[in-house]
């Protein structure tokens, strides 16, 4: 089954009672995601959430990838919904009481509106830049996504930093444009949506402060949502990008000593949660 951006996800998250104390936010590539083709968000994951429904949290995945790319994988595996997704760095589907993930419709309809605009007027210029980047540097092994026009599928990170080099410049002088990289991937976008904003729609549903927020990523898309709150819980794996991981050093923030998210997670509960 094929889960289209804007449907109604098959599944339920787990029952909720009570309130919402905490928000978790997570990453899905190379962050929450294993390498395990079976399993590719971890049993322990989900024992973890099972335990913590009583302290009052929520979860959800939060990620630049589309719903059918992220639901293609995540649908067969998981025992249960997230309470919340995002998608595309500003989409978001909300669990409601019967546990059915919803989408936010005049948020997400707004979201869309906007790209849109920005593709129309971004495509060409971009479009040109990305001709003289081919011309001056041939070596680069990258395409455009098949089925965004704005978005840049580099054959790894190396390459994407080179890229991200190179169209600097152009990107600066965007006015209310944005490029919302992760790892090998990039996308421009309308500057008013990122993970961080459509984490905050979520959390306006259930009135969660952005302090009792827990952000854990890898990447620069993620790295533009610790930016915009820092009093949130801001954690990344120790396989992050060199730029995340200097900014959470520099920011005192919590990386760990290994992949995944375990660490990090029981790292949040022991500094946060039990001193609240």
């Amino acid at each position: 089954m094929v889960v289209e951006e804007g449907q109604v996800l098959p599944g339920r998250a787990l029952p909720f009672a009570g309130e919402c104390r905490w928000l978790l936010s997570l990453d899905y590539d190379e962050t929450l995601r294993s390498h395990d083709p079976a399993q590719p968000v971890p049993v322990a994951f989900y024992e973890l959430m099972r335990e913590w429904r009583a302290l009052g949290v929520r979860w959800g995945i939060n990620t630049g990838r589309t719903l059918p790319y992220l639901c293609e994988e995540l649908l067969p595996t998981a025992p249960f919904l997230p309470d919340f997704i995002c998608t595309c760095e500003r989409y978001a589907y909300v669990a409601q009481a019967d546990g059915t993930l919803q989408p936010l419709r005049e948020h997400n309809a707004r979201c869309h509106e906007h790209n849109m605009l920005v593709r129309e007027q971004v495509r060409p210029f971009l479009h040109a830049q990305l001709g003289a980047l081919r011309a001056a540097s041939p070596e680069l092994q990258w395409i455009i996504a098949p089925t965004d026009p704005l978005s840049v599928e580099a054959a790894d990170s190396a390459t994407m930093d080179a890229i991200m080099a190179f169209l600097a410049p152009f990107v600066a002088g965007l006015e209310g444009v944005c490029a919302q990289r992760a790892g090998r991937y990039m996308r421009l976008a309308d500057a008013r949506y990122c993970k961080g904003t459509a984490l905050q729609t979520v959390a306006n549903e259930w009135r969660v402060p952005s302090k009792n927020w827990a952000l854990l990523g890898d990447g620069h898309n993620d790295l533009h949502a610790f930016r915009l709150y820092p009093e949130a819980f801001c954690g990344a794996p120790a396989t992050a990008h060199p730029d995340v991981l200097a900014w959470m050093h520099e920011q005192g923030k919590y990386v760990s000593s290994t992949p995944g998210v375990m660490e990090i997670l029981h790292a949040w509960h022991d500094r946060v949660m039990t001193e609240r």
